[in-house]
């Protein structure tokens, strides 16, 4: 028993060992800086803030766009208690540590559910996790793109039980599967997974259909449907709730009519069902930019890759005097994306193995990941690919909500690992080596021959040149310098990537000839394969890249703007801020929202509404009315040596107030467009729909109304009202509904609320002292909480019961087995005769 489980036991312990070893500043307390996870924090720490004193979840937050639902900001996983499974997986480390461990562990579960050698399957795990497109994700702080990749081989182990007709084990695993990867909140991965997914069905239907087994067919794809809905069902609190509130995104069906009267940026979001095709777009992978997966620095890695001393660009600038580090960074990034943090490099070894597994393995399976990957390369290249990737926009239900095309490329990384141990397997078990060596043959010239291609004739097929070179002299770089680094690293990695697939093919070779054991095979090319990721990976991040705790905290120390700021008012919610001090777009930067309600901010899923409303009032010039009634109070601007400066607004109205004046208008345009000419302090411009709510109501605009700050909370904002007759307050705060979760009280009494000027909210007050409260209190999210709650038990109870149930008689054979061999007796080999002499 002890000889089965040690195999397993050093994976185990390989996978922890690699993964501190990699991290290990993690266990120092450091922690690496992430642009994302800054900007993620920024946008989240005013409902954390509350959560952590509160005990309770807050779903709504102002520091951003006036206000927003948290929804997508920190997701939502109350009730969901297959937190306990993902601690397990990771063995109760934190990230980067935990979740690298975790992807090697579920990618071993996979092989061993494909019945694949553990060592064979140790070397698949730890190429798996260590792909440095992992790297550059975590390096770029994409941390719940990372969760939901690792969780992918859970789903497959479990679609492929099941079609073995190992139904119980497959639904549990397809469940678990699922589950955890839409717990970890990136829904675009598992889109483009289930994608590929079809392809299995479609090759296993055809299999099952010429052996007459369409009754086993049904059955799995019956046990998958019923495993999927649990595991999406486990996290109802979320998905409920983000499927809601897409409706109301720049994501969801268009509010506004078309119009030419604002521009091209109009046609973006405002006027189109889900995300326009052009902004959709951006970040589309050319035909180069794939090769990346087999050599790291083909159209040269990073837009910002780090460069020694001995690169053409660090000597150029050496020249010319300047005072340089070990390394610089240089734009060596030539390719068809905007920009990236790095290379989505597989391992020249994998993809060498792939396409050797292409060729030598057979079945549904084969087909499933030599389909996937082609289809996951094709929608990779979005706008470079437009016939193709145009339908598929146009064609399939909610592609057309995701942006970032290239990003698929997380799911390929995570199929081309299978494949390539499959290939291995296959060289280890099949007899015909006379064929498995003319199929090495062919698999190795095609890796080795685009390798050598790129490394011998490379530097004069291509011009090296990027759309962004313009800027390249202007930053003060020498641009001549800039290429000639773009072409050395394009040939070295070449070389490096060539010389990594001989290697590999003529362990394999020896193999088949019979001059080494498979063992020695297995071993080279996992040792082979993991220290070609690691020296890759290290380009991305390195040890000295992690700050400690308190420099990684200064990031978010107050300026001293803001520090002034603070030091005028006592409580964030009585004011906003607009922060245009820096050369970035206020609306695509949160860094002011740490500290205030702003109205900028950053979020690729902004409220439909705020989005129209920065298109039609904040591009270019800046509607003063508009920020007015947003209760802009303070503006951050640049000042004479960069330091930013404050300037307080006279002019903003406050939290709440009376007004005087209603303008109806026909249509969603009119209402926008009615902010234009208007005074916000006195008049209102409300749709027509409203009609009924004001009718026979006439305000005079007299009485006061004002926020209680003292009891600020984002979700609960409550205002004392005095008037002598029935008025009409317009509040400084986002509308979001109807019937969305805010929640409107007049003395405790429910009463409804209307929108006005586009995007506010407006109530009808009665005469008198009154107390007035709004509460975020979405029926989607506590009706989500208790699906979650009964689907996660389920699949967690599952679980255990099925351990429970089939490991004993396991662990019993395995024991009767040991006894069987030590007791048996042991046959003695004849005495060879001695000859008469």
């Amino acid at each position: 028993m002890i000889k089965n489980i040690v195999p397993h036991l050093v994976a185990l312990v390989t996978f922890v060992v690699l993964s501190v070893a990699f991290f290990a500043p993690q266990l120092q307390g450091k922690v690496l800086r992430q642009g994302d996870t800054v900007q993620n924090r920024s946008m989240a720490n005013e409902h954390k803030t509350y959560q952590r004193e509160l005990g309770e979840p807050v779903l709504w937050t102002n520091s951003m766009f006036g206000g927003m639902p948290t929804y997508q900001i920190s997701t939502n996983r109350q009730g969901n208690f297959l937190r306990y499974a993902e601690r397990t997986l990771r063995l109760g480390f934190a990230h980067p540590i935990g979740y690298f461990l975790m992807g090697m562990i579920c990618f071993y579960i996979l092989m061993m559910s494909l019945k694949i050698n553990p060592w064979i399957a140790l070397a698949g795990s730890i190429a798996f996790g260590f792909t440095t497109n992992n790297f550059v994700l975590y390096e770029a702080g994409h941390l719940t793109k990372i969760q939901s990749i690792a969780y992918i081989p859970l789903i497959a182990a479990g679609m492929i039980n099941a079609f073995k007709k190992k139904y119980l084990l497959g639904g549990m695993l397809f469940a678990l599967g699922v589950g955890l990867n839409i717990y970890a909140n990136h829904v675009q991965m598992t889109y483009y997974f289930f994608l590929t997914l079809l392809i299995y069905g479609i090759a296993q239907l055809i299999v099952d259909a010429k052996n007459g087994k369409i009754a086993d067919f049904a059955k799995a794809v019956g046990v998958l449907l019923i495993a999927g809905v649990i595991g999406i069902g486990s996290s109802a609190v979320n998905l409920l709730t983000t499927y809601e509130y897409s409706k109301d995104t720049m994501r969801g069906a268009p509010i506004l009519e078309k119009t030419a009267s604002v521009g091209e940026d109009s046609q973006r979001s405002s006027e189109v069902e889900g995300l326009a095709w052009d902004y959709a777009m951006n970040w589309s992978n050319g035909t180069l930019d794939l090769f990346s997966t087999f050599i790291p620095r083909v159209v040269g890695g990073a837009s910002n890759e780090k460069l020694g001393s001995e690169s053409a660009t660090y000597k150029a600038l050496r020249r010319r005097g300047a005072q340089l580090g070990d390394n610089i960074p240089v734009p060596l990034y030539w390719g068809k994306l905007n920009s990236t943090s790095g290379a989505p490099y597989f391992g020249a070894i994998i993809v060498f193995l792939f396409i050797l597994g292409l060729i030598v393995v057979k079945g549904p399976v084969k087909w499933w990941l030599g389909l996937g990957v082609l289809l996951t390369f094709m929608l990779s290249m979005g706008k470079h690919l437009e016939g193709f990737n145009h339908f598929l926009f146009d064609t399939l239900p909610l592609l057309n909500k995701f942006r970032t095309p290239n990003s698929v490329l997380s799911v390929t990384a995570a199929m081309m690992p299978i494949l390539a141990m499959l290939g291995l397997v296959v060289i280890n078990k099949e007899t015909d080596r006379k064929t498995l060596l003319r199929q090495l043959y062919i698999a190795t010239g095609i890796a080795a021959g685009i390798a050598a291609i790129f490394a011998l004739f490379g530097t004069s097929l291509l011009d090296f040149s990027s759309p962004s070179d313009a800027n390249v002299e202007q930053l003060g770089y020498d641009l001549k310098a800039v290429k000639e680094d773009r072409m050395s690293s394009m040939r070295s990695d070449a070389f490096r990537s060539l010389g990594l697939v001989l290697v590999a093919a003529g362990l394999l070779w020896a193999y088949l000839t019979q001059k080494i054991k498979f063992a020695w095979v297995v071993a080279g090319i996992a040792v082979m394969t993991f220290f070609d990721l690691w020296t890759v990976d290290r380009r991305y991040i390195k040890t000295e890249d992690f700050l400690t705790q308190r420099n990684y905290e200064g990031a978010f120390e107050p300026r001293p703007v803001d520090q002034q700021i603070m030091g005028l008012e006592k409580n964030r919610g009585a004011y906003r801020v607009f922060d245009v001090s820096s050369r970035s777009n206020p609306f695509e930067n949160a860094s002011a929202s740490y500290y205030h309600n702003t109205l900028g901010g950053y979020h690729p899923a902004k409220l439909q509404r705020i989005q129209d409303v920065i298109i039609y009032h904040m591009s270019g010039s800046f509607n003063q009315k508009v920020l007015d009634m947003f209760n802009t109070k303070y503006f951050i601007v640049g000042g004479q040596q960069g330091a930013p400066q404050l300037q307080q607004n006279p002019a903003a109205l406050g939290n709440a107030w009376f007004v005087d004046t209603i303008n109806f208008v026909p249509n969603a345009n009119a209402e926008i467009e009615g902010l234009n000419d208007f005074n916000p302090r006195t008049q209102v411009v409300v749709h027509e729909e409203f009609k009924d709510y004001l009718s026979g109501f006439a305000p005079n605009g007299q009485g006061t109304i004002a926020m209680d700050v003292d009891s600020y909370r984002p979700d609960q904002l409550t205002y004392q009202s005095n008037s002598s007759s029935e008025q009409l307050a317009v509040f400084s705060e986002v509308w979001y509904g109807p019937d969305k979760g805010w929640n409107t009280y007049i003395d405790g009494q429910k009463v409804e609320h209307i929108r006005v000027n586009y995007i506010l909210r407006a109530l009808r007050i009665p005469a008198g002292q009154h107390e007035v409260k709004f509460v975020f209190e979405p029926s989607s999210f506590y009706t989500g909480r208790t699906i979650s709650q009964i689907c996660s038990l389920l699949i967690l109870l599952g679980l255990i019961g099925y351990i429970a149930y089939f490991l004993p008689p396991k662990l019993k054979e395995l024991q009767t087995a040991k006894v069987e061999e030590t007791t048996a007796p042991k046959k003695v080999a004849p005495k060879s005769k001695r000859r008469n002499k």
